[in-house]
């Protein structure tokens, strides 16, 4: 059995994903390679804990491959030589880092359960 993990950013380089192919993402595909499929945020450290248990639970009692595509956004740069500035806003990418953004996103989990002391 085998798991396959996708994160998709958002972008393909410099082309946005919708402009890159069309249809629901890139989980509706795994079905032509006769694999099982899910998606999951993957800015939410506890839903991806879950997808991928709940995958690789799935691979093993079945034998069969799954497909993870775990939805996230690419706050940087493609590469060294890339200025994402140049295709996207930077209101863009600061209104992920504010929203979505997982590190801040799963402290205010622990916060709000009274796990987080610093």
């Amino acid at each position: 059995p085998v798991l396959v993990l996708c994160r998709n950013n958002q972008y393909a380089i410099s082309t946005p994903i919708q402009d890159q192919y069309r249809g629901d993402g890139i989980v509706s595909r795994a079905a032509g390679y006769g694999m099982a499929s899910l998606r999951v945020d993957g800015n939410d450290v506890l839903a991806v804990h879950q997808a991928v248990s709940e995958a690789r639970a799935y691979a093993r009692g079945n034998c069969k491959p799954v497909f993870v595509e775990l939805m996230s956004y690419r706050i940087g740069h493609h590469s060294t030589s890339d200025d994402s500035t140049a295709y996207r806003p930077i209101e863009e990418i600061e209104g992920w880092k504010k929203a979505a953004h997982p590190i801040p996103r799963f402290r205010t989990f622990l916060e709000d359960r009274g796990l987080w002391d610093q």
